[in-house]
């Protein structure tokens, strides 16, 4: 059968009985202001999808069926036709099932409009209550979809400290409230930076693979040719690019506590160059005052 019109002479509910009463597989294409396909197999409703600009909400069990033909019934505009079937191979519900659905949440949006809560700016839950209030797991999966993950912090900044520790303290006792585990890129990032302040013995230090990885300096001007019975000079190795170790101080009863340069330090203790003539110019100015 080939079936295709405009939505202002066949409503959506008019549409699926047309599908169920002859036992149609195929699926359903509306075309309007919104888009949306509804998968039939036999006369029964399998699925259905509702498409936006950017991502397609698809609908693969009752509650999602009713979902995406809630919003295509307030179509009445567009055009339709009904094409091969690809959709979900399923048992699938029943036409009366999925218009029952529909009507509940018309009702539901009559409700709510009423109130005053659709066109309202914003909705905020009310500070106080005059009564216990019982929720079903329904009603506190509502509540929670609302409410993102927070800090302790978040709230002192925002309530105060005690106003926080009581907020938290009352979620605590009501048990509807548990710690978000670390992640697993802070710890490991935790883990990295221990092993650099206490590495394993024959492992360079930090200090040295920074020393290690620093570029050379600009190469200087050539000196003049060495004279042809003077021996050449060995290559030095930049000071920058090279760690110093400063020698341990001798013993106190030494004649001499500190080493040549003026600066005494434990054998263990690697410095680069730059620290090293920081440290001594620092002693230089304390020795002027």
């Amino acid at each position: 059968m080939h079936l295709s019109g405009q939505l202002k002479d066949w409503s959506i509910s008019d549409l699926l009985q047309i599908m169920q009463v002859t036992h149609k597989t195929g699926s359903l294409d509306i075309e309007g202001e919104k888009r949306g396909r509804v998968h039939f197999r036999e006369g029964m409703v399998t699925g259905a999808e509702l498409t936006g600009a950017s991502t397609t909400y698809v609908g693969n069990n009752r509650g999602g069926i009713a979902d995406v033909l809630y919003v295509l019934a307030g179509l009445t505009q567009g055009t339709f036709s009904v094409g091969a079937a690809d959709g979900p191979d399923t048992e699938g519900w029943s036409v009366e099932q999925v218009i029952d659905d529909i009507g509940a949440l018309q009702a539901l949006e009559t409700e709510v409009a009423n109130a005053g809560l659709i066109e309202a700016p914003g909705v905020k839950l009310v500070e106080e209550i005059d009564r216990t209030v019982e929720l079903t797991p329904g009603d506190w999966s509502v509540l929670v979809s609302l409410v993102q993950p927070f800090s302790f912090a978040q709230l002192e900044s925002t309530l105060g400290r005690g106003a926080a520790v009581r907020i938290l303290f009352t979620l605590h006792r009501l048990g509807v409230s548990e710690p978000l585990a670390q992640r697993e890129s802070e710890s490991g990032f935790f883990d990295k930076l221990a092993d650099q302040i206490a590495p394993e013995p024959d492992r360079p230090t930090w200090r040295e693979t920074a020393a290690s990885e620093q570029p050379a300096p600009a190469s200087a001007p050539a000196e003049p040719a060495a004279a042809a019975d003077e021996p050449a000079p060995a290559a030095a190795e930049p000071p920058s690019a090279r760690p110093r170790r400063i020698p341990q101080p001798p013993a106190a009863d030494s004649e001499d506590s500190e080493n040549a340069d003026g600066v005494a330090a434990p054998a263990s203790t690697m410095l680069t160059d730059g620290v090293y003539d920081e440290i001594r110019r620092l002693r230089s100015k304390v020795g002027e005052s």
